[in-house]
């Protein structure tokens, strides 16, 4: 009985020609990349996400009292996305309630946009990694048919066999570089929609506040 061989991940990954090789090193950087904007990324916006849980309340109180400048001075204490945009209409406080009400919009935008930065590259990543995989494979197998119309029968049979694994390799890590991706975008959405959300619902407070009957 003949004696089956087994391929070693190192092999699998990396016992292909130059193509396959250099194909599977930018892949793998590409996904340490992600990685690592992912890790940074999640640590800042679950810092963002940090808001004291009783700014609408002291804010409230503040200014019941006539401490409008004391008020700002909390909302600058506690440097969060919802006290940044809070900040904006006390600054703002005597103007009309659409101006006050657009300011803060505009300060919402702003941080939805600082939260949002650069989180496109995962989208694009998660696109263009399986993409790249897979051209690198159909490269490798045109090569192979290339060489095997040239070939005897048996040659060709174990030369296409040998191949095969070279043409997989990078596809399978282009698959799992692009599902990475795919995932960590969808977590860091998710956190800037609730950023977004909570924002949404302090400036919505801090208008009723300032508007209501004396």
């Amino acid at each position: 009985m003949a004696k089956q061989s087994s391929i070693s991940i190192w092999e699998f990954l990396f016992g292909g020609g130059l193509l396959s090789v250099s194909l599977i090193i930018i892949l793998i950087f590409l996904g340490i990349a992600a990685l690592v904007f992912f890790g940074q990324k999640l640590y800042a916006l679950n810092r963002e996400n940090q808001v004291d849980p009783y700014l609408l309340k002291n804010v409230n109180d503040l200014l019941n009292d006539g401490r409008i400048q004391s008020a700002v001075d909390f909302c600058r204490r506690d440097n969060s996305p919802e006290s940044r945009s809070v900040e904006k209409g006390l600054n703002r406080l005597g103007r009309p309630i659409s101006e006050i009400a657009n300011a803060m919009e505009t300060q919402a935008q702003i941080e939805l946009n600082k939260a949002e930065k650069n989180i496109n590259f995962l989208a694009t990543l998660s696109g263009a990694a399986p993409m790249l995989g897979l051209l690198g494979g159909i490269l490798i197998l045109a090569s192979t048919f290339g060489t095997i119309s040239k070939s005897e029968t048996v040659v060709a049979q174990n030369l296409l066999a040998v191949d095969f694994y070279k043409a997989l390799a990078p596809s399978a890590i282009g698959l799992l570089v692009g599902f990475l991706s795919y995932v960590f975008h969808n977590i860091l959405v998710s956190k800037v929609d609730y950023l977004l959300m909570k924002i949404q619902y302090h400036t919505n407070e801090f208008l009723d506040i300032i508007n209501k009957p004396a």
